[in-house]
């Protein structure tokens, strides 16, 4: 049994969105979620896309997959990636792949000369934290995600 970790590309987003949407529907947001094949067929082909993905296979089926974005860090004055999700599908779980996703996305953090690798982690997924403190992440209880959108997005920019 093999995992192989891929650059997503042109032809990809179906793959993407079956992961993303398996993600959604593990934490129990389907109702926000708008997505579809097409919205990362568009950043998929795009050539100045400021993000991308990563397709983790197994034995050649797609298993799993990352997302991330180029952001910025003011206080190291570099550029950092901002990890936006990893999923794993339920049949490949327990194999190693978020785990083979995760240390691609910090190779590719280490390629790019990149600051740090950061993301969102739902408080509540203690699976997650250990996870992710066991591959020797930090996870900042005293932070807050903040988000504005759709009318209080829409009444703040007016």
């Amino acid at each position: 049994m093999s995992i192989t970790i891929r650059a997503a590309r042109a032809g990809d987003g179906a793959i993407v969105y079956s992961m993303v949407r398996e993600l959604v529907i593990h934490h129990g947001y389907e109702e926000g979620f708008a997505a579809r094949p097409e919205d990362y067929e568009k950043f998929l082909a795009d050539p100045h896309a400021v993000n991308g993905a990563l397709i983790a296979l197994w034995n050649g089926e797609p298993a799993g997959c990352a997302t991330w974005q180029r952001s910025y860090s003011t206080f190291q004055g570099r550029e950092t990636l901002y990890m936006e999700d990893i999923s794993v599908m339920p049949a490949f779980r327990n194999k190693g792949i978020g785990k083979a996703l995760l240390k691609a996305v910090a190779r590719l953090a280490v390629e790019r000369k990149a600051a740090a690798v950061s993301w969102l982690m739902m408080g509540w997924n203690d699976e997650a934290r250990r996870f992710y403190e066991a591959a020797g992440a930090t996870v900042e209880d005293g932070n807050c995600f903040c988000k504005l959108s759709g009318d209080a997005l829409e009444r703040l920019a007016s």
